[in-house]
Order: structure tokens, then C-alpha cells, then sequence
């Protein structure tokens, strides 16, 4: 991966940062929704919730949607997962997508560039309770990057779903520790079942210590891959899942040609209360 290939990417696309809104049972904080895109599912019989406690999530920065082969590739993960957590979505790429009519499509828009809305996408088999964004501004570039929180009603129990895209282009780690900390209100005033994924561009030591420091103070496990296929510059893994209230069954990391990242799957169960 060439590094004016990352600098170009960023000037022309950037990716997400969103934070979630305050559900009745939850008690969260209420935030600006002005940009979140949302197109439901267009099949009835996906609304309800499956009566079952293992789920997956498919995670990818899925580069804008401008590789070859990117269609199918899309395809082929949305027959192994319930969710997906997409950074670097192209709006108008999927809508156009075939299969998109079968998923409730969330997205935190970060900006529009030539007509389209660029930013993090949650694909969902089922509609989401609660839903909020956030943006957090490249230091150096200015360009936004966009975050979504949501919260699922699953059986007796709820689930907070963060897709996350951190800021690339500075070498401070304030600017870094700042757009995580946003997340911490979140955190520490929702107690159930809990993912956070995404693109966290961790491509220093100094950058992944922090992130292990965020993820530690809010009791979140890391997702572990064997082999591990995650997408590296510096030779640092730039993709992660972190997690709290739930088991894990599976994990894989994928090699994809359609993207300049490897996908993530995870395939969680509830922990029994």
C-alpha cells in the first residue's frame, strides 16, 4: 500500500465518526442527526429480530466502492453475515448495489464529493431502536471523518453497534485520543452488549497504545484473528473489533482484490445472565 495512495484517498473521500442517541431504556445523550442516511429494507419479513442468540458482523473498509469486483465481493459477505459495518461507503454505489433492497442501510455521511455521500455504513437485517453520528475533522486535511452508534432490541437484552473510522493524517495522538474520547459518554452509561469496529488507521505504536488504553478503561475484549490476514501499514493491523457482554464463536480476516483493506468477520452469541 503506497502512502500518496493514503494521502490522495483522504483528500478525496473521508471516512466516519458518530456517536449514538439516547434510547428510552437506555438513557443516552441525544445528538444531530442531520446527516445520518437512512434507507429501509424493502422486505417485510426481515424487521424482526431472530429468535436466536448468535449473530455476525462483517466489518470492511470497502475503499469507495471503486475496485473491480466490488459488487460481488459485497454479495458474497452478505450471505455470511447480519450485519455489516462498512467505512468508506459510497452512498450512491449502494444504492445502485442489487442486493442493497434487502438490508436496512444506515449512514453517517461525513461529506458529500461530486454528488455523493461518503462516510461509515451499517447494513442491517433488522431495523436499529436508536440511532446517532458524529463527525471529528482531519487535523491537517479538513476533511470530515463520520462514526454511527445504534441500538438493537434483542430478545430481552440490547446491543450498542459503533462503526468507527479515526483520523489519519496527524502525527499528534491528542487529535486521535480526542475523537475516541466522544465515544466515552456512551460507554459508560450503557451496560449491556457492546461492539466497537471499524477502520482505527492504528498505523503507530503510540497511535495502538492509546486505543488499547480507550479500550481497556471501558472494559471492551479485542476480537483475535488466527491467522491474522488484517490489512497492516507500518506493519501494524489498521482493523479491529472490540467487545463487551458477548461471546465469541468465530473470527476470520479475509484477503479481498476489490479493496485496499481485508474484511473481518465475527460471529458473536449473548453470554447468558
Amino acid at each position: 500500500m503506497r502512502v500518496m495512495r493514503w494521502f490522495f484517498q483522504a483528500l478525496l473521500i473521508s471516512s466516519s465518526f458518530v456517536l449514538l442517541s439516547s434510547a428510552a431504556y437506555a438513557q443516552l445523550p441525544v445528538c444531530d442527526n442531520q446527516t445520518l442516511d437512512y434507507h429501509p429494507a424493502n422486505i417485510q419479513n426481515i424487521q424482526a429480530l431472530p429468535d436466536t442468540a448468535d449473530f455476525s458482523v462483517l466489518v470492511w473498509n470497502s475503499y469507495k466502492g471503486q475496485n473491480q469486483g466490488w459488487t460481488e465481493q459485497l454479495e458474497q459477505f452478505s450471505q455470511q453475515a447480519d450485519f455489516m459495518l462498512l467505512q468508506e461507503a459510497s452512498r450512491e454505489r449502494m444504492l445502485a448495489w442489487s442486493e442493497g433492497p434487502q438490508w436496512h442501510q444506515y449512514q453517517a455521511i461525513a461529506f458529500e464529493w461530486l454528488g455523493d455521500g461518503l462516510g461509515v455504513m451499517n447494513l442491517a437485517k433488522f431495523a436499529s431502536e436508536e440511532n446517532c453520528l458524529a463527525l471529528s475533522t482531519e487535523p491537517w486535511i479538513r476533511v470530515p471523518k463520520s462514526a454511527l452508534l445504534q441500538l438493537y432490541q434483542w430478545r430481552q437484552q440490547q446491543l450498542l453497534l459503533i462503526n468507527m473510522h479515526s483520523i489519519n493524517f496527524t502525527l499528534s495522538e491528542e487529535d486521535y485520543l480526542r475523537q475516541l474520547q466522544q465515544l466515552g459518554p456512551w460507554l459508560a452509561g450503557y451496560h449491556d452488549a457492546v461492539i466497537l469496529a471499524g477502520d482505527f488507521n492504528t498505523w503507530s505504536s503510540a497511535r495502538l497504545a492509546v486505543l488499547e488504553q480507550f479500550i481497556t478503561a471501558h472494559q471492551l475484549k479485542t476480537v483475535r484473528f488466527k491467522p491474522d490476514r488484517r490489512t497492516r501499514f507500518f506493519g501494524k493491523a489498521l482493523d479491529h473489533v472490540f467487545y463487551r457482554g458477548l461471546g465469541v464463536n468465530q473470527s476470520e480476516s479475509i484477503v479481498t482484490e476489490s479493496s485496499d483493506h481485508n474484511a473481518l468477520l465475527v460471529h458473536f452469541r449473548f453470554a447468558k445472565r
